[in-house]
């Protein structure tokens, strides 16, 4: 609870100085992992992340560890999308959560996909009821259909380093990827092409902060992090 207190105090103070549109993300595996939240199948980080103002979380393999319909539930219960375009159906292979969220803060609008490692499978009682997608067999085709109704892309992406670099070499329409599953404390981040990737640890130990200016093609420059 006290990490949870001062990170909603941290972003609530970032609110009130930032000079543009500030997003809340998460790239996953955010509702297991501590005594409390497992008791209460993921409830008490949903609610909290809610009151925090978080604006989107892609899905991944602990967040499966609640069951299948209790994340479904939870979905429910959120205030804010939770994504996988790449977790489906076993049957239809159509996804079984939201693949990608539209926000529009400021004018501008912001495409949000989720992505979702192989290990969500492993979840209790997953494959009985679900498969996963290679995200760079579907990326293209998603990134076109996002873009096309958005002016920035973000992929929230539980695959690691070495998946979201080719990631972006697949879909280099993709401006900003936010990772996780490798955990990696970033002081800046790593570009590829023209997108920008960036992950900051795990399980809310960091809130990583980047700062990012596109430029008239929706390019993102003059990247400060801190």
């Amino acid at each position: 609870k006290g990490g949870l207190a001062r990170r909603a105090s941290a972003i609530t103070a970032e609110r009130a100085i930032a000079e543009g549109t500030v997003l809340v993300l998460d790239a996953g595996s955010a509702l297991s992992g501590t005594w409390v939240a497992v008791r209460s199948a993921g409830k008490v980080m949903v609610d909290a992340m809610g009151a925090m103002g978080y604006d989107a979380m892609a899905i991944g393999r602990m967040d499966v560890e609640v069951g299948l319909q209790a994340l479904k539930e939870r979905q429910a219960e959120a205030a804010f999308p939770m994504l996988s375009a790449n977790l489906v159906e076993l049957q239809s292979r159509e996804p079984l959560f939201e693949p990608y969220t539209i926000l529009e803060r400021d004018g501008v609008r912001f495409g949000i996909i989720g992505l979702s490692e192989p290990e969500t499978l492993d979840g209790p009682g997953v494959r009985d009821v679900a498969a996963w997608m290679d995200p760079l067999e579907l990326i293209g085709p998603l990134v076109k259909e996002v873009k096309g109704q958005s002016d920035v892309v973000i992929v929230l992406s539980h695959l690691g380093m070495d998946r979201d670099h080719l990631l972006a070499q697949a879909a280099p329409d993709i401006n900003l990827i936010v990772g996780g599953l490798t955990r990696q404390l970033m002081e800046q981040p790593e570009r590829e092409g023209n997108t920008l990737i960036f992950q900051q640890g795990y399980r809310g130990e960091w809130l990583g902060k980047l700062v990012v200016t596109l430029d008239a093609d929706r390019v993102p420059q003059d990247v400060r992090q801190d």
